[in-house]
């Protein structure tokens, strides 16, 4: 349990059963608005990584998924870990939430023997951008169009 920034939090991996409790943090994001809406990319890519193990929720002390993360170990040029996703509940953002799973996400690298590891981040997103370079990520390269149609994506990577 980690209370850093005030809130009590857990970090788990959970099940399929959790499926739409984790939809709900992305709800009121413009992640949300600029690449789920109006499809079922989000639940599908979510059901996925449930299934995988792969991804790594935040979870208050009332049981509450707060925040969480896709992390794909071999995701950068099939050899390299990447953060695929990450996402704070409306109602917990600027508790420092994503900073502590963004410090999980690193540890997890670190004790799988990585020395870096890398997310992109979208050009919408400005306020994600400067969490991630306070955090240590270094930009490396702007992608217009990488994922979708008008949406440029910072490459960034950290070193461990």
């Amino acid at each position: 349990m980690s209370e850093r920034y005030g809130r009590k939090v857990a970090f788990i991996q959970p099940g399929m059963d959790r499926l739409e409790e984790c939809k709900r943090v992305f709800e009121n994001s413009a992640l949300y608005d600029w690449y789920f809406k109006d499809t079922n990319f989000l639940e599908e890519w979510l059901k996925g990584a449930l299934e995988e193990g792969k991804v790594v929720a935040a979870v208050t002390s009332d049981g509450v998924i707060a925040g969480l993360m896709i992390c794909q170990m071999k995701g950068m040029f099939a050899e390299l870990p990447y953060l695929a996703l990450l996402g704070v509940r409306d109602s917990c953002r600027g508790q420092g939430i994503g900073s502590r799973l963004l410090d999980v996400y690193a540890d997890i690298c670190r004790q799988a023997g990585y020395d870096k590891c890398f997310m992109c981040v979208s050009h919408f997103n400005p306020r994600a951008k400067a969490l991630y370079l306070r955090k240590g990520f270094k930009p490396l390269a702007l992608i217009p169009d990488m994922m979708k149609a008008g949406i440029d994506e910072w490459v960034l990577m950290k070193r461990l």
